[in-house]
């Protein structure tokens, strides 16, 4: 071939060339630079040419979606709608069971585009390996998840029911019985690629059968055995201290309802089941036995520290090994007694002797509870009580659900109506998600390591501002934090007027805390009043849960610096993200007789849409 026609075709080619990434780099400059790359997709949005604002709006706008229709769960040809928001429409119990993080999901479409030069945007055009599928990013509580699907399809969880032995003359057998139950896995794995795709594809759920362990069968043949054991009688539980013994008689139907068979090896033989052995302790025997351990307490009297309760140490029923004991006792003849196996529970061994080095005021932690109702101002009050005058031992994790302990009636809480489905029903300790939040910024005022801390689902006028809130539950989600200042912590709760403090008293190390105001954006008008009919009010009476809320997200930084020598990087930085769903009125209304259609909402609405304008 001649030079000169090798030279034109190597100039053609060259000019191709050329052309092709004029154009590339035509496009690139148009449509993608300063913005997320072609064919990038978080879950099921495609974010291509998108600026980064753009891009968080529509993924904002996704998960409200989700937030606002909830999953559809469909078991054959019934649905049901699953909101994986809050379980109460109390705001003091408001969590959710999803959290998305909004900022991770983007952050990943985000990063490949970032360095926006062209020739990066050139080599990831050409790379067919280069990843541009992105899941949204989540965290999900599965154990609370479980508890919701399980409420919404109630007739598809029915345990097995072994045979069991009846007391009576003869001994007579109570057959076996299948069961089912949700397969929870794989519902959990779909909700999981819903989530993950920001998807509203109906999520099927199936059933598995559950087998009985033991079979009519398996206990026929252990009859006798079974009417030899029941004759021996009587049989009893003991307890001894101090002041003396007590005991429970065990008659012959309940020894009958705990025998069972249990397979050792190839040989199977009678014994007894223990689960049903630990439910009766706990029962009838725990409430009279147990006794909780009380805590010395402290409080600072003019700049020193003094004792005004002595710690006194507990007992509790150990459930596993008095089982095991009973058991034990029973099979071997001739069946006479067996004594329960009581563990001690310590107090901690601290009196005001020990000179903790208690000096100075660390940090305050400060919250409003302006407008609460008397039953919520009492449950504050008595919070606050049960953490006045704790010791956080150096080093240790502070939980605040452990530090309440039982919130019940007989601890001094009052009950709060709160709707759920279409009923009200008391739930107490309304209120301590007040307690919650004041002791979670007690701990950022003294610079401690936060371990543990959610937000409410959503705004809640008590906890302002947004973003600064930590709600608790017993028994999740709770809030912890570590004392790591090498010295004793000492909690002091006190309220003036509707003002609740927790002073946090220790000595200093020299650490310095700063947290900055939350910047909130992203806010979403809630959708409006939704009525409820029920039969348990008056016809036409009408009852309403707090007021409706925007959705938001907000964020504040957390910087935490240590003095020199600390055992810990010298600057610390955390920033803290809560997002906020919009929550509407839900109201009940008393009628005559529910429809069948029960829940019903005043015209809808246009959503509005997400601002993406900080509200400092």
């Amino acid at each position: 071939m001649p030079a000169k026609k090798i030279a034109i075709i190597a100039i053609s080619l060259v000019a191709l060339v050329a052309v092709l990434i004029g154009g590339v780099y035509f496009n690139w400059n148009r449509q993608y630079r300063g913005r997320i790359y072609p064919g990038v997709m978080v879950g099921k949005l495609d974010l291509s040419g998108l600026n980064q604002e753009e891009a968080r709006r529509q993924i904002s706008r996704a998960i409200a979606e989700i937030e606002k229709a909830g999953l559809e769960l469909k078991y054959e040809s019934e649905s049901r709608a699953l909101f994986l928001t809050p379980l109460s429409l109390s705001s003091d119990s408001s969590y959710p069971a999803l959290i998305f993080d909004i900022e991770g999901s983007l952050k990943q479409a985000w990063e490949i585009s970032e360095n926006s030069s062209f020739f990066n945007y050139l080599i990831f055009r050409i790379n067919p390996f280069k990843q541009r599928n992105f899941s949204a990013e989540f965290s999900l509580d599965e154990l609370r998840t479980k508890t919701m699907v399980a409420e919404i399809f109630p007739a598809l969880d029915i345990p097995a029911k072994n045979a069991n032995f009846d007391s009576g003359s003869p001994l007579s057998i109570s057959p076996e019985r299948l069961g089912k139950s949700i397969d929870y896995d794989f519902v959990l794995s779909q909700i999981r690629s819903r989530l993950e795709n920001l998807s509203l594809e109906i999520i099927e759920v199936r059933t598995i059968t559950d087998y009985p362990l033991v079979t009519a069968e398996d206990l026929e043949k252990f009859r006798p055995e079974a009417q030899d054991l029941l004759n021996r009688g009587p049989w009893k539980i003991i307890f001894s201290d101090e002041e003396g013994e007590k005991s429970w008689e065990i008659r012959a139907e309940t020894l009958a309802g705990w025998l069972a068979v249990k397979d050792e090896g190839r040989k199977s033989q009678l014994s007894l089941d223990q689960e049903k052995i630990k439910n009766y302790l706990s029962e009838k025997i725990s409430p009279e036995i147990d006794q909780e351990a009380i805590q010395p307490r402290f409080e600072i009297a003019g700049s020193r520290v003094s004792s005004w309760q002595v710690g006194r140490s507990g007992r509790q029923v150990d459930l596993e090994e008095s089982a095991t004991k009973i058991e034990a006792s029973f099979l071997n003849l001739p069946p006479k007694s067996a004594e329960l196996v009581i563990k001690e529970i310590s107090a901690e061994d601290l009196s005001a002797e020990n000179r903790f080095q208690i000096e100075e005021i660390v940090g305050t932690g400060h919250s409003n509870f302006s407008g609460s109702p008397a039953n919520r101002r009492h449950n504050i009050k008595t919070g606050a009580n049960a953490l006045h005058g704790l010791l956080i031992k150096p080093g240790a994790e502070f939980s605040l659900i452990k530090a309440l302990g039982e919130i019940e009636a007989k601890t001094g809480y009052l009950p709060e109506l709160v709707i759920k489905g279409n009923k009200t029903i008391p739930e107490y300790g309304g209120g301590l998600c007040q307690i919650g939040t004041t002791i979670f910024r007690a701990a950022l005022a003294s610079g401690l390591p936060i371990t543990a801390r959610r937000n409410h689902s959503y705004r809640v006028s008590y906890y302002e501002p947004a973003g600064t809130d930590a709600t608790i539950y017993d028994p999740s989600p709770d809030l912890k934090f570590i004392n790591d200042t090498n010295n004793y912590i000492l909690i002091q709760a006190r309220i003036s007027g509707n003002d609740l403090y927790f002073d946090f008293w220790g000595k200093s190390d020299g650490r310095t805390a700063t947290t900055t105001y939350p910047t909130i954006y992203n806010i979403v008008k809630p959708a409006p009043t939704k009525i409820i009919e029920t039969t348990e009010l008056a016809p036409g009476e009408k009852k309403c849960t707090e007021s409706a809320h925007n959705g938001a997200d907000a964020f504040f930084d957390y910087t935490v610096v240590y003095p020199e020598g600390a055992t810990t990087t010298s600057v610390q930085t955390r920033r803290f993200s809560s997002h906020y769903i919009p929550w509407q009125e839900v109201c009940l209304l008393g009628v005559e007789s529910a429809s069948s259609t029960s829940a019903t909402t005043s015209p809808e609405t246009k959503l509005e849409e997400a601002s993406s304008t900080p509200e400092i």
